[in-house]
């Protein structure tokens, strides 16, 4: 069966049985040109629930249903932006439709689920298959924000990689471009910004594409009038890669994922030192204490202005309460002692530093769920893997989570007793507010590590909106990183959640939403800053983490690491970032580090710094690679050892006129060697660019432009030279030079 319409170049073919996706086609100028398709659908109904070892709740004895059978005529309707086709479809015994969109205005052809509520059916999960037969040739992939370099042949993409979502922790556009000589494009948007899908890609042989999406809906179809559910939209009309960023920028702009694009002024130059008062345990008997007291970190706030810092994020005081909520409002307790807090921020704002506070969403802690946390550790499946050694979790696929499950695992253990003594024995606020937890069906509060708050709560939201303007107001802060917001990453069974009981990981969008003209009343140049950085959290964000850029500090850093489909070269990160960024929402600002709290606290001790995973100087020249890179640089307090003379002067670069305002232009073109990391800014005819050479030999760079060489702001290593035909670079040398056009 074909669903086409005049107002539209595209047309699906639907199964006459199913009613499943058969086939997309596109009338171009050319031609016609398709795409097959063979979809599974499945629905995981019933069963039951128990907390998981992890964390979190997991099913068992859910039943599969995947017979999807059409009951009857697909229904036409008209709207704004297009037309539409609900298909009514039984889906073994849920009752349902299967909707198809042309819609002029966005991606051409997008599908989507809906279910009539009044069904005494408990979905679970739906997944769902695509698998795409693509014409004959030779096609290349693109996920920008992803772990795949630029235009990476589909043939080699052999086994399953994953797509962090629009609401994902290292987060991406999730869009999919494939391209071709001969037959054009196939775009494909797994665009769902309810709840945090897992998302997969791998080549099946055969010009054969499978798309897996494991949608984390669920839903009790009993007490909803119905629910949609957005499952992806898809565009055979699209311009080659790199002509395709400006159109999806007009796709995102539409379906508002955008920026609020007004940063505080001076956020742009940052460097943001992340400071701990107290200390963390690791294996038990390692302690690392940077700052054991508040006293100690207002003491070395002149060597921390001399380093080039001008933003302290302050961390939760180590190692009780940490990343948990204990009283917003005792200061004390939260972050430290308070008459020092605020001695702490008047100095700081004497010697033009901000400071920001990390601040907690997800949970409270008492001794009932640390209990609970700990014994699922020690009779779950990491309990044995405990004392193996672990690495960098980011640096693994986006799927790849047993990395950081066997450091979380050995984290909650080491900390258990500090968060216990401090604890009280049940958090008052379940008895006061149980309407603003997460329960399972039974009404039983549940929780990773701590008894998890639902930021979907209108009253929980005012309670947090408050108690940020109380801390704003109280200790001058000049903002806030909003740590871990989609923590809770599992589903909500309470009675007033269940109608969408996925949706409550990205509860905190609404909050944030809230809260931001709350924080800029009270100081325009406050700081919303978040850890996530998938594209819906860059809606009411400042500024965003670099957790996506993670993999390429170990894939530039040690060739052993290195995917068949990853980055081979200093030039290919930089290349990587360029397409990143174009395809953010316009005005986005990402914070880059290569040593964070956590990077430090998940790798085993010993390999915790990036100057115990790879030698100083590739840790010298992997500060300038990130330092370089448009947005403010941050670091965690400790991982300024060994390079000590750099920083100043990167931050002097990172701050200069021409850094700040001039145009942006990355070296990545083929000329350039593989080895070499390039950026450069021009203004006024100027010229200051950030040269790296990542590797063990010269390169030699043509000097096309037939640059001169001005002045040497910042080197490492030894000197470059600059001759009016080649640039040459030493082994493992940096520098930001100032240029001139011969």
């Amino acid at each position: 069966m074909k669903l086409n319409h005049k107002e539209s170049s595209h047309s699906f073919e639907v199964d006459d049985k199913s009613g499943l996706l058969t086939g997309l086609s596109y009338i171009s100028p050319t031609g016609v040109r398709a795409v097959s398709f063979e979809t599974t659908l499945n629905i995981q109904t019933g069963g039951g629930e128990r907390r998981a070892a992890t964390g979190g709740l997991e099913y068992f004895d859910c039943k599969n249903q995947s017979n999807v059978v059409a009951k009857g005529a697909p229904i036409y309707g008209q709207g704004f932006n297009g037309i539409s086709w609900h298909q009514p479809v039984s889906i073994g015994e849920v009752k349902a439709e299967l909707i198809y969109r042309l819609d002029r205005q966005s991606a051409s052809a997008a599908i989507a689920l809906w279910f009539p509520g009044g069904q005494e059916v408990l979905i679970r999960d739906i997944n769902l298959v695509f698998q795409i037969k693509l014409p004959k040739d030779n096609w290349v992939v693109n996920m920008p924000g992803n772990g795949l370099r630029k235009d990476v042949p589909l043939s080699i993409l052999n086994t399953e990689v994953g797509i962090s979502p629009v609401g994902g922790l290292r987060g991406s556009s999730s869009v999919v471009h494939l391209g071709s000589k001969n037959n054009g494009q196939v775009v494909i948007w797994p665009n769902n910004r309810v709840e945090i899908p897992q998302l997969t890609l791998k080549n099946n042989g055969d010009n054969q594409l499978q798309l897996k999406i494991d949608t984390n809906f669920g839903s009790d179809l009993s007490v909803v009038a119905g629910v949609e559910l957005e499952i992806a939209k898809f565009d055979l009309s699209t311009p080659v890669y790199d002509e395709f960023a400006p159109t999806f920028q007009d796709w995102m702009r539409r379906d508002g994922y955008v920026s609020p694009n007004n940063p505080p002024k001076w956020i742009d130059g940052a460097m943001i030192y992340e400071a701990q008062i107290g200390f963390s345990v690791f294996n038990e008997v390692n302690k690392y204490s940077p700052y054991p007291q508040v006293r100690d970190l207002i003491n070395d706030l002149e060597q921390i202005a001399d380093f080039g810092f001008t933003c302290i994020q302050l961390m939760p005081k180590q190692p009780y309460p940490s990343y948990n909520i204990h009283d917003f409002w005792d200061i004390d307790t939260s972050y430290g002692n308070k008459d020092e807090i605020k001695e702490l921020v008047t100095k700081a704002h004497k010697l033009g530093i901000k400071v920001i506070l990390d601040i907690l969403l997800h949970g409270v802690l008492d001794k009932e769920i640390i209990k609970i946390a700990a014994d699922g550790v020690r009779s779950g499946p990491f309990a044995q893997l405990i004392t193996s050694e672990t690495g960098d979790s980011f640096n693994a696929d986006v799927k790849d989570w047993h990395n950081y499950l066997i450091a979380w695992s050995r984290h909650i253990l080491d900390f258990e007793k500090y968060w216990y003594e401090g604890s009280p024995a049940v958090s008052p606020l379940i008895a006061q507010h149980p309407d603003w937890f997460y329960t399972n069906s039974k009404g039983e509060v549940q929780g990773v590590y701590t008894k998890a708050f639902d930021a979907r709560s209108s009253s929980w939201q005012d309670y947090f909106v408050s108690a940020c303007e109380f801390l704003m107001n109280e200790l001058n802060i000049d903002g806030f990183r909003f740590d871990a917001p989609s923590y809770n990453d599992f589903p909500n069974w309470a009675s007033w959640a269940r109608g969408r009981a996925g949706a409550s990981a990205l509860g905190c969008l609404g909050l944030f939403d809230r809260l931001r003209p709350v924080m800029k009343k009270i100081n325009p140049q406050s700081l919303l800053y978040t850890e996530p950085s998938g594209h819906v959290f860059r809606q009411a964000m400042d500024l965003n983490y670099n957790y996506d850029e993670q993999w390429l500090v170990t894939a530039i850093s040690d060739p052993t690491a290195q995917s068949a489909w990853g980055i081979r070269g200093a030039r290919e990160l930089a290349a990587w970032v360029a397409e990143r960024d174009k395809f953010l929402p316009a005005g986005s600002l990402t914070a880059h580090h290569i040593d964070s709290h956590d990077t430090f606290w998940w790798p085993s001790w010993g390999k915790k710094w990036r100057r115990e995973q790879f030698d100083i100087t590739k840790v010298k020249l992997l500060t300038l690679i990130f330092g370089s890179l448009p947005g403010p640089f941050m670091m965690f307090s400790g991982g300024e050892i060994g390079i000590e003379q750099l920083l100043p002067k990167l931050a002097g670069v990172k701050r200069s006129k021409i850094w700040l305002t001039g145009e942006i232009k990355w070296w990545t073109e083929d000329i350039y060697p593989d080895g070499l990391f390039a950026i450069s800014r021009e203004k006024d005819e100027k010229i200051s660019a950030s040269l790296v050479n990542f590797t063990d030999k010269e390169l030699t760079v043509k000097n096309v432009a037939k640059y001169q060489l001005k002045s040497i702001q910042l080197q490492i290593g030894d000197l470059i030279t600059v001759d009016s035909s080649t640039i040459k670079l030493p082994p493992f040398t940096g520098a930001v030079v100032e240029l001139e056009i011969g």
